[in-house]
């Protein structure tokens, strides 16, 4: 009996921490996911920009700023970071009509650079990172203990992707958002600002970033110039796909497979090879769904 106790307990913590960090990848993926899927640009650059920005507000912090405010100003440095790449490395390609292949290339440069910035300004160093707005206690769930900073994590990401949602459906804006992923040229003749409106996403898509970001470096309790490639673009990638190109939905429930996947294999089958494990059922997944759980509906003319 004792033993079913214990794996009770183990299973509920195993639950919340998957939730949890699918969760801050479902953040992290709906910004991916708002260039992605209305663009069609793999935005390689995405994970790299959030950094700076989780970069600075942990600077901040140390520098002894408060910790709200420091989250403020670099998730807005995130932002603005993310806007003036999109107007000097992005939409130069788009008005001269380039394929995909220019912007992708143009991506991995900037990918690059941010990362390079990022070393040479912090250093490969790992640091210790906890803004200690949320208190690291134990709540007691039956006969399991939970950790609140866990549920405090999936509270706030849960909270920011309803009013994303939300935001999106109900404001003008986000209803030139949904009319720009449908088609550029005729929103454009509709009276639409399209480049106004595209620099609102990537701005838009870098916020959510780097938010998620600071969720992920608190949950884990450090951060170290490699969190946004291995840990956001990448992530964010394959949720996106895993959920379906297009679809805010999928892009939330594939973030939150993946948690689940990862986390639960990592607790009961193998730390060490928890990414390869996930990598192949992924392919297996994406061999059966190519189109993910979610596949964008395209009208097609007749």
């Amino acid at each position: 009996m004792e033993t079913e106790k214990e794996d009770e307990e183990v299973l509920l913590q195993v639950a919340v921490d998957a939730l949890s960090v699918g969760s801050v990848y479902a953040l992290i993926s709906m910004g991916y996911n708002l260039v992605y899927g209305i663009l069609g640009q793999l935005n390689f650059a995405h994970g790299d920009v959030y950094t700076v920005g989780c970069f600075i507000t942990f600077t901040l912090f140390v520098s002894g700023v408060n910790p709200i405010l420091a989250i403020i100003i670099g998730v807005c440095a995130g932002a603005v970071v993310n806007l003036i790449v999109e107007r000097f490395a992005y939409r130069p390609l788009r008005k001269r009509g380039s394929n995909r292949i220019a912007p992708t290339i143009s991506a991995v440069g900037i990918a690059y650079i941010m990362r390079n910035i990022v070393q040479l300004i912090w250093g490969p160093q790992t640091y210790a990172f906890d803004l200690q707005i949320i208190p690291s206690k134990t709540i007691q769930v039956g006969n399991a203990y939970v950790g609140t900073l866990q549920i405090w994590i999936l509270l706030i990401a849960v909270l920011i992707m309803v009013l994303m949602t939300m935001a999106l459906k109900k404001t003008k804006w986000g209803q030139a958002i949904v009319s720009i992923s449908q088609d550029i040229t005729t929103s454009s003749l509709m009276g639409i600002k399209t480049d106004r409106i595209i620099a609102i996403i990537y701005g838009l898509g870098a916020a959510l970033g780097v938010i998620g970001g600071i969720l992920f470096c608190s949950y884990y309790g450090f951060i170290y110039m490699g969190i946004g490639f291995a840990y956001g673009t990448m992530k964010a990638w394959m949720a996106t796909i895993w959920g379906g190109i297009g679809s805010l939905k999928g892009a939330i429930v594939g973030a939150l497979c993946l948690g689940i996947i990862e986390t639960f294999v990592g607790a009961y089958v193998s730390t060490t090879y928890k990414d390869v494990i996930v990598w192949l059922v992924f392919i297996i997944f994406i061999m059966v769904r190519p189109h993910g759980l979610f596949p964008q509906e395209v009208a097609e003319k007749v």
